[in-house]
């Protein structure tokens, strides 16, 4: 009786395992990969595009972080993941941009300082 009830339970973890890293079917991943395509063909013609620098910035930026997501997501299989591992990738480099911006703004502050005390700029 013990070992059916063993036998059944490493049956089961088994399942368990195999379901985890189950994968989504191909038009799943041509789907993405088109979307990443008309993405990359938007950037491209948003760059080419006569308009204000800031925009082409904010633009670029956004897409490239979305295609990003898309690509940690799908192709990494990141979001089949459990939900510890995808904080433990994602996480710190998260952190480094927010210290990356508030250096960034403390640099803008020094700078702004310098300039109204007469230090010179660099």
């Amino acid at each position: 009786m013990a070992q059916a009830h063993s036998a059944q339970t490493t049956h089961q973890v088994e399942a368990d395992a195999h379901e985890e890293h189950k994968h989504p079917p191909i038009n799943t991943y041509l789907k993405v990969w088109g979307i990443l395509f008309v993405m990359s063909a938007l950037l491209y013609f948003s760059d080419i595009a006569e308009m204000n620098t800031a925009l082409k910035r904010f633009l670029a930026t956004t897409f490239s972080l979305v295609k990003a997501g898309f690509i940690v997501s799908y192709f990494m299989h990141l979001k089949f993941e459990r939900l510890s591992l995808i904080y433990a990738i994602l996480l710190p480099p998260l952190l480094l941009l927010a210290l990356a911006g508030i250096l960034a703004a403390e640099g803008q502050y020094i700078l702004g300082l310098r300039t109204l005390f007469g230090g010179g700029g660099p």
